[in-house]
């Protein structure tokens, strides 16, 4: 079985049509939907690029394998999937952003720790660097080669222009989003003859929000609706509606390119010994609570898209509600390949899930967990922990004396804080239990315990 791994960074698990938003045109993921299962209750461990990425790669979490915010790395030592199927003798392969290394001050024409990769093609930013990307646009488009760079994201952030929109002066056939598709159909027209894992990751649509020229008007801003929990004013409106307006541009590009690969597949004939799984890292609040990008607890920024479909699942479309996790992609890639799982994995394979088996020893809810001085060093740090099932949301932090409670049942917009009311103390006092157990039955299991004493 041969794996292709999309992520999509920074997409909300309810910007793509088929999770039922008529906004939006994403047809291809819809397609892959129709052919797979789509989770519905998908979560990242961590609303933040580095520690989502580290859990996905490692199927651990953030408190276990360290990367607890931005700006910590990813320890070499740690063991992840694309190094347990290429000692099977997968050709493994990563192709756009990675960001498991801090990349701010990293010289991108230097090798890339490899992380158990044959191949590896990083472009952590889209545009900043002198990376593949950039050279790939030099080669080939060299009219545009200035019209894609950016500043990079740490300057944005101090800026305060992280999270503008604007209409790029270069074409989709220039796009970050472009090459990755492109990129990864060559690597299938290369390798596709021998057992390969490919993880395509599109940077796009995450900040800032610079639309390719010809899909700059793809949709008008003031044909969508306006964010929740947010004030609107009129000398506001124009930006909230623009910015709304360029992200479903760029993730409607990102569906475009996910096409032309998902059409290869069909084309080659790979698509019948392949599975094909798409996700996010985290969401994007999208202007909603007054917010933009992510980095905080609610489900705009937590909750993720997930879609799987495996070759015998063709025409068997599934809607699966269980709780799951971004994590749990990995321990089902092993199961998948026939590799055997590290003791170090702490998610669990959704292929009983796929098999539609009920998976009694599943955790019923997602443990989420940050650093929210996520972009800030020299700071005392603040961690914050988030229990989130079908039923509630529960988050506490390092910093203060009392947390939120959210009864969804009741309370599905997270609106009515109940911390504290005498109705809710015992099931307050029971998920406070719960999330510490997960904490201390998922403690750091590595370096492994090979004596007694």
């Amino acid at each position: 079985m041969n794996i292709l791994l999309i992520t999509v960074d920074q997409l909300r698990w309810d910007a793509i049509s088929c999770s039922g938003n008529h906004e939006i045109e994403t047809p291809h993921i819809d397609r892959l939907s129709s052919q797979g299962a789509r989770f519905t209750h998908a979560f990242t461990n961590a609303p933040a690029c580095m520690p989502a990425r580290s859990s996905l790669l490692t199927g651990r979490f953030p408190h276990a394998h360290g990367v607890r915010g931005g700006g910590v790395r990813l320890s070499e030592q740690e063991v992840t999937f694309p190094q347990i199927l290429s000692q099977r003798g997968y050709h493994t392969a990563h192709i756009g952003k990675l960001h498991v290394q801090n990349h701010t001050y990293r010289d991108h024409t230097s090798p890339h720790p490899s992380y158990g990769y044959r191949t590896l093609q990083v472009t952590d930013e889209r545009g900043t660097y002198r990376d593949p990307y950039t050279q790939w646009v030099e080669r080939h488009y060299p009219e545009y080669a200035k019209a894609v760079r950016i500043e990079p994201g740490a300057s944005r952030v101090r800026n305060g222009t992280d999270h503008m929109s604007s209409e790029g002066s270069f074409p989709a056939k220039a796009s970050h989003s472009r090459w990755v598709s492109d990129t990864s159909i060559e690597f299938l027209r290369e390798h596709g003859g021998t057992p390969f894992m490919l993880w395509a990751s599109f940077f796009d649509p995450h900040s800032p929000f610079i639309v390719p020229s010809d899909w700059a008007d793809k949709y008008d801003p003031y044909s969508l609706s306006l964010p929740r929990n947010c004030e609107i004013t009129p000398e506001n409106e124009d930006t909230i509606r623009s910015k709304k307006a360029a992200y479903y541009a760029l993730v409607s590009h990102v569906d475009d390119c996910i096409g032309r690969l998902l059409h290869y597949l069909d084309e080659s004939g790979l698509a019948e010994h392949t599975a094909v799984m798409l996700s996010s890292d985290h969401g994007e609040f999208l202007g909603d609570w007054g917010r933009w990008g992510k980095g905080r607890s609610e489900d705009e920024s937590i909750r993720i898209p997930m879609v799987i479909r495996t070759p015998d699942m063709k025409g068997k479309s599934r809607v699966i509600e269980d709780v799951v996790q971004l994590f749990d992609l990995a321990p089902t890639i092993c199961d998948l390949t026939n590799s055997m799982k590290p003791q170090s994995m702490q998610a669990r394979s959704l292929l009983p899930l796929l098999r539609g088996e009920l998976d009694e020893e599943r955790t019923p809810f997602a443990l989420v967990e940050i650093n929210m001085e996520v972009s800030r060093i020299n700071t005392t740090e603040v961690f914050e922990k988030t229990y989130r099932s079908k039923d509630y949301r529960l988050t506490l932090w390092s910093s203060r004396q009392e947390g939120v409670l959210y009864d969804l049942n009741k309370d599905p917009l997270q609106l009515n804080n109940v911390w504290g009311e005498p109705d809710y103390k015992d099931i307050q006092a029971e998920l406070i239990w719960q999330l510490l157990q997960r904490l201390m039955e998922t403690e750091n299991t590595l370096p492994a315990r090979t004596h007694p004493f």
